[in-house]
């Protein structure tokens, strides 16, 4: 559900009005929707780039950062950190540009040769040249060898390395003049290994600087944002009358904080008034849901929170969705792994994650019993198994699970339009709420008449009441899907007839994706299972191979599936079920004015 919002308004002295908005920002209750803002002090110009500057900070300190490390820095400043970081990296990056350059070099001297360059430089001097040449060996002449001073310094299938030595002037075509680094092995090896050395060194002081300066930058950065927002409320250009000085502050507060704000203002003497939120303010949104909705509450956030005065949709989609995740993944070992390793996880993981992992519990459990009922474990169909001959009819055969499926489908596009009915009446024109009606006239008529009692014989009451139903429902859904003049409401029940009949049997196919998956999952399995079965047999080896085909094999099936089974699900939550329940969304968060 959606938290009822009330709107306060705030009139206060200007000379009071800063110290209020510090009492205010400490309540943390009050969303306040400042929009553009006016002319900001100079105080923000500062702020903002020093945030920018914390967050780089903080994500190069990151690496280092030792979870377990409980040592604190409080003495230490935020503007101090953040310079001995950046001067930390700076020199961090300079050496290990250094040390690939070095371990280059020393790669090349060591195919040439360790060579004296004293002796190179003395030859050079009396005229006697050395040229370095590398060359594949296509294009490598062998007849060199015997035209020049050349000797061979290294060789393998993809290249030569050959020194030319004396005055030639001679172009080997094909080749490439190479310039070997003019250290020698032994220093440049020292040097890499001198600045291997300070890297440690530096990477040593960026984990203490991380370990004592994490919270203190943390802390800074939520203190500056806080500041920010304070700034912005303060200087919002709506909030001046009388040439500033009076000064008006609107706020939303949900109804379950109203006491705490109430309390506050009665201790402190301020002026307000307080009316209920409308839906063309545009009040902000908060969602209330039990234990069990609150987990699929950040699935129902990755589209869009309901409108104000909308229905939220999440503790009724929840239950499909697990189901759907199930359906889709559709094997009992799966799921086994999915409970296990979520439960497993929960006991090392925050509090913040520890909500995901319970989701996946939920998810685990229902993959675990939709694979038994399809009779799927690590891709083992379990009804050839003879061991469970006297239940093989409890598992459901392929065309059965398409039905299953379909009739799921349907379920859940009629309890959307239900829904759509109950949010139509939340609505400023309720009667719209009749259409809907109408279309649910229509389903149950045809599903009574066309199919339960059709072969109960057509009595004259029979293909009355039938009749007049289906008349109903068709007068219903004509004149009352719009609104305004009966011309208009016309016109618009003829399209949202052409819009239900031509895109009913769509949603509905839609679900037959659950099927597809379901049957894709269990089939990789199987095909794992077969090849793994396959190798096995090889000599010596065989179980190794086994053993490594069917973790991998089914870890990755289990990756790509679960994968599936929460995208697909996602879509026909967003697309087919909001639709039908009518959902058009655009709410926007409610984010109280707070440190």
């Amino acid at each position: 559900m959606i938290i009822p919002m009330k709107k306060y308004s705030f009139v206060l002295y200007y000379r009071l009005y800063p110290d209020f908005l510090d009492d205010l920002q400490e309540l943390g209750v009050v969303h306040v929707d400042t929009g553009k803002n006016g002319s900001l002090p100079c105080e923000v110009d500062v702020l903002g780039p020093e945030t920018d500057r914390i967050r780089k900070t903080l994500e190069i300190l990151k690496p280092y950062k030792n979870p377990e490390d409980k040592t604190t820095g409080a003495d230490r400043k935020a503007a101090e950190l953040v310079d001995q970081t950046a001067g930390l990296y700076k020199k961090l990056e300079a050496n290990r540009q250094e040390l690939v350059l070095l371990r280059k070099a020393k790669a090349i001297r060591e195919i040439w040769g360790d060579y004296s360059d004293e002796l190179v430089n003395e030859l050079t001097k009396v005229g006697l040249t050395l040229n370095f040449y590398s060359a594949s060996p296509k294009k490598f002449n062998a007849d060199w060898l015997n035209g020049f001073p050349l000797e061979i310094v290294h060789q393998d299938s993809k290249v030569i390395k050959f020194v030319v030595i004396g005055q030639s002037k001679e172009e080997f075509a094909g080749c490439q003049k190479e310039f070997p680094c003019r250290k020698q092995f032994v220093q440049l090896t020292e040097e890499a290994e001198a600045a291997k050395k300070e890297i440690d060194s530096i990477e040593e002081q960026l984990r203490t600087t991380a370990n004592t300066g994490w919270e203190v930058l943390r802390n800074r950065l939520k203190w500056i944002q806080a500041r920010l927002d304070w700034l912005r409320v303060c200087h919002h250009p709506a909030a001046e009358i009388g040439e500033g000085a009076i000064q008006v502050l609107e706020g939303w507060v949900p109804v379950t904080a109203e006491a705490k704000l109430k309390r506050y203002l009665k201790e402190n003497h301020i002026m307000y008034e307080k009316s209920p939120g409308t839906a063309d303010e545009e009040p902000p949104v908060q969602l209330l849901n039990n234990k069990f909705g609150r987990l699929f509450e950040p699935i129902a956030k990755l589209f869009a929170l309901p409108a104000y005065q909308e229905l939220d949709l999440t503790i009724y989609f929840a239950p499909f969705f697990m189901l759907f995740f199930g359906f889709c993944l559709g094997d009992a070992g799966y799921g086994l792994v999915l409970l296990l390793g979520s439960t497993i996880a929960k006991r090392f993981v925050s509090s913040e994650t520890r909500n995901f992992l319970t989701l996946g519990q939920l998810f685990g459990v229902s993959t675990f019993a939709m694979g038994v009922i399809f009779g799927t474990f690590f891709g083992i169909e379990l009804a050839k198994v003879p061991a469970l001959e006297n239940v093989r009819e409890m598992f459901l055969k392929s065309e059965q699970v398409f039905t299953l499926a379909l009739i799921i489908g349907a379920i859940q596009i009629i309890f959307g339009i239900v829904l759509r009915v109950k949010n139509q009446l939340k609505q400023p024109y309720p009667l719209q709420a009749l259409s809907s009606v109408g279309w649910l006239l229509l389903f149950f008529t045809a599903a009574v008449f066309e199919f339960l009692l059709k072969d109960t014989g057509t009595s004259t009451l029979q293909k009355v009441m039938e009749t007049g139903l289906f008349m109903l429902s068709g007068l219903l859904i004509l004149f009352f899907s719009g609104t305004g003049s009966i011309h208009m409401r016309m016109i618009g029940g003829l399209w949202e007839m052409y819009n239900t009949v031509t895109g009913i049997f769509g949603d509905l196919l839609s679900y037959i994706r659950l099927f597809a998956l379901g049957i894709a999952s269990s089939i990789l399995g199987l095909v794992i299972n077969q090849m793994a079965v396959s190798f096995g047999q090889a000599p010596y080896v065989g179980p190794v191979i086994f053993f490594l085909i069917i973790v991998v094999g089914h870890t990755a099936n289990l990756a790509i599936s679960s994968l599936g089974a929460f995208v697909h699900p996602m879509r026909l939550t967003f697309v087919e079920f909001y639709k039908n329940a009518g959902f058009k969304g655009g709410g926007k968060p409610y984010m109280p004015f707070s440190k």
